[in-house]
């Protein structure tokens, strides 16, 4: 469900951590019953499938405004970012194929979560793939 994704310059240099992906997708075919019983107790059940525009409406709620931002997944999924938090949303747009017995991910629903996109990285994504793929 998470992955650590850690990188260096050379053999010479040290590992240092560069994000981290929370899978969000898997749960379609495996259901929440996979996220670790403490987190469960903590935050409460975890749903199949989690909807974009569900999750959208309350960060907003909250305060917290996604952007969109132009990907090379495009137009199979779509990427969203918060600023202040550095979090970006890929979000699908096509029904994902099931690896497991119960079915894959449907449109609009969450694909992943990842942590941290900085500031220099959205305007690198908008420069090279432009605004034409945004949501």
């Amino acid at each position: 469900m998470v992955e650590f994704f850690w990188d260096r310059e050379s053999r010479d240099h040290p590992w240092a951590g560069h994000h981290f992906t929370l899978q969000v997708h898997r749960l379609a075919s495996v259901g929440g019953g996979v996220v670790n019983g403490v987190i469960r107790e903590r935050y409460g059940r975890f749903g199949r499938h989690l909807r974009f525009d569900r999750l959208e409406r309350l960060l907003a709620k909250r305060g917290m405004r996604m952007e969109d931002v132009p990907d090379s997944n495009a137009p199979a999924y779509s990427l969203h970012w918060q600023p202040g938090s550095q979090v970006s949303v890929m979000a699908s747009r096509t029904h994902e194929r099931a690896k497991g017995r119960r079915g894959g991910g449907r449109i609009g629903d969450v694909y992943a979560v990842s942590s941290s996109m900085t500031a220099e990285q959205v305007a690198w994504y908008r420069a090279r793939y432009g605004r034409q793929n945004a949501w």
